[in-house]
């Protein structure tokens, strides 16, 4: 799955009239629902707000909305909305601001021009791949968990969580290619002894593209 890591803005200009899109990274609906509420605050005396969201869910399709806010069926909104969905990304609200500038567009140059704002918008901004992957958590003797945090750290897995109150507890993830008896062979070669772990529930972690 494919979101952006920090919001993005940008402005094109055709006959006038000004088109200022806004995306952000909203993870649910009710999130892209207040970015635009949040959108009209800034920009109030605009005479259009037009929107299109992506949301991920879990199971079933995601959820996909869009609005011309006013504009002439079809022109805004279900333009924008199809420019996200190609570019893959989820998890995504654009809202594109017109103060219009006096020259009207006609159908299909409203559509190219909400259609080239959101690709404007996309271009600036950076994007990350969201991936999911197993945790586990290991106990072991307070004096042993220095050297094999170390050596986790080393091998490229992340620590997620440490916890020294009687014995040692870490909670890690592991690079994605590795399987739960090879992670417990290796902390086996680097203790001394035979170690098992325990699954966690899973993480999802963010890789920039």
């Amino acid at each position: 799955m494919r979101t952006i890591y920090a919001p993005a803005r940008s402005e094109i200009e055709i006959k006038r009239s000004r088109f200022i899109a806004s995306l952000e990274r909203t993870d649910s609906e009710e999130a892209a629902r207040e970015f635009i509420a949040q959108i009209r605050r800034e920009f109030p005396d605009a005479r259009h707000h037009c929107t299109a969201f992506i949301i991920h869910q879990d199971t079933g399709p995601d959820t996909a909305r869009s609005s011309d806010d006013g504009e002439p069926a079809g022109t805004a909104g279900g333009p924008m909305l199809k420019v996200l969905t190609e570019s893959g990304l989820t998890n995504v609200t654009c809202v594109v601001t017109r103060y219009f500038g006096g020259t009207k567009l006609g159908t299909g140059g409203l559509v190219r021009a909400y259609s080239e704002a959101v690709q404007q918008v996309l271009k600036n901004a950076q994007t990350v791949r969201l991936i999911t992957q197993p945790s586990y958590q290991l106990h072991l003797p307070i004096g042993e968990a220095g050297k094999i945090e170390a050596k986790l750290t080393q091998s490229g897995y992340q620590i997620l969580d440490r916890d020294f109150s009687q014995e040692a507890s870490l909670q890690f993830a592991a690079p994605l290619e590795s399987s739960q008896s090879q992670i417990e062979s290796y902390l086996s070669s680097i203790s001394g002894r035979e170690i098992n772990i325990e699954t966690s529930p899973d993480i999802t972690r963010e890789v920039r593209e």
